[in-house]
């Protein structure tokens, strides 16, 4: 995507998104990334920058300065917005959320609820061993199923 930066009597002068990104992402650290931009233009014509850094301790000024000495030149007014993926612990509790929303949860639960009323907790518990079971052996099935035609594929041509 190309952003207008400037009119002069000579034309237009277009900005490349992409290309000022990566020049944004030469000038960060490893750790920090522009995630994306908008140029607005005008006497001053300014570009925010969205950043990300993988470091709580990289959402300084300093950056934000290192930056602006960078992109002057150029003739931009640089701004920052730093982008938080959040505390771990919100992940955990989406994650929750989500499991909780699930109408298979409740389905699970109330099948197992029903099963250690109906048959006690040792048909509960063979329930779970069975289930367990067939799970693995249909794992080694279908394993051996999948290696036997990718080998049947890719099989010297004198063994065929």
């Amino acid at each position: 995507m190309y952003f207008l930066w400037k009119r002069t009597l000579h034309g237009s002068i277009r900005v490349s998104s992409d290309g000022l990104s990566g020049f944004i992402n030469r000038v960060l650290s490893g750790k920090s990334s522009c995630r994306g931009l908008s140029l607005a233009e005008g006497e001053k014509p300014s570009v925010t920058l969205v950043l990300f850094s993988e470091s709580p301790l990289m959402d300084g000024h300093g950056v934000e300065e290192r930056l602006s000495s960078i992109v002057a030149p150029l003739g931009f007014h640089v701004q920052v917005i730093w982008a938080d993926r959040g505390a771990p612990e919100a992940e955990w509790c989406e994650t929750l959320a989500a499991v909780c929303q699930s109408s298979w949860t409740w389905m699970f639960l109330t099948s197992m609820v029903a099963i250690a009323i109906m048959a006690g907790l040792s048909g509960l518990f063979w329930t779970f061993f069975w289930g367990t079971a067939a799970w693995f052996i249909s794992k080694v099935v279908i394993s051996f199923l999948i290696r036997r035609r990718m080998g049947g594929l890719f099989s010297s041509p004198a063994r065929r």
